[in-house]
C-alpha cells in the first residue's frame, strides 16, 4: 500500500494508512532511505513480520527531521540509511541527537556499506545497532528483533 505525503517536500508512504495507524499499531518506526525500492521492501517485510506495526518512510535526513519536528510524531524506532541526497544519515543522526526530545528513540543504521570510521562515530552518537543490507531474508531477521512476530488473528463472534 503506497500513500504519498500531503506536501511535496516529503516523499514517503506509511503502512498502515495514517488515518488508521493510531487505532491499529502497536509499534511504529520512521524509515529514512532515499531508495523507493528499499522503502517498499522494508515496509513489505515489516508487514510480514507484524500486521500491527506501522512505518513512515522519507527520502533523506532533512525530511526525517522535518517530520519529527512538524508533528507530535514519536516513533518507537528510527531506521536510517547513510548515503542519501540533501542530508545523509550521519548528519541526520547528529541533528537528531542534538534534540533532547528524540534522544531516547533507538536508531538503527541500515545501509549497504559502513566503514570502521563510521562505526566509531555511530557509537559516539548512541546508535543502537548497525545492519548491512543483505536482501529480504536478512531484513526480516533484523525486523523480528524489533517488532512482534505474530499476525493478528480475526475471530468472528
Amino acid at each position: 500500500m503506497r500513500h504519498e505525503a500531503s506536501h511535496s517536500a516529503v516523499i514517503g508512504f506509511t503502512f498502515p494508512p495514517p488515518n488508521t495507524a493510531s487505532m491499529t499499531t502497536t509499534k511504529h518506526c520512521l524509515l529514512v532511505d532515499d531508495d523507493p525500492e528499499d522503502q517498499e521492501m522494508f515496509i513489505d517485510a515489516l508487514h510480514e513480520i507484524s500486521a500491527t506495526a506501522g512505518c513512515f518512510a522519507v527520502s533523506n535526513g532533512e525530511e526525517a527531521l522535518r517530520r519529527l519536528l512538524d508533528s507530535e510524531y514519536s516513533p518507537d524506532y528510527i531506521f536510517t540509511d547513510l548515503q542519501m541526497p540533501v542530508m545523509d544519515g550521519l548528519d541526520f543522526l547528529k541533528g537528531l541527537r542534538g534534540m533532547e526530545r528524540f534522544r531516547h528513540i533507538p536508531v538503527i543504521v541500515f545501509s549497504s556499506d559502513v566503514s570502521e570510521a563510521q562505526v566509531a562515530k555511530f557509537k559516539q552518537l548512541g546508535v543502537s545497532a548497525i545492519y548491512l543490507k543483505h536482501g529480504e531474508d536478512a531484513l526480516k531477521q533484523m525486523l523480528k528483533k524489533y517488532f512482534a512476530t505474530s499476525k493478528i488473528s480475526h475471530t468472528i463472534l
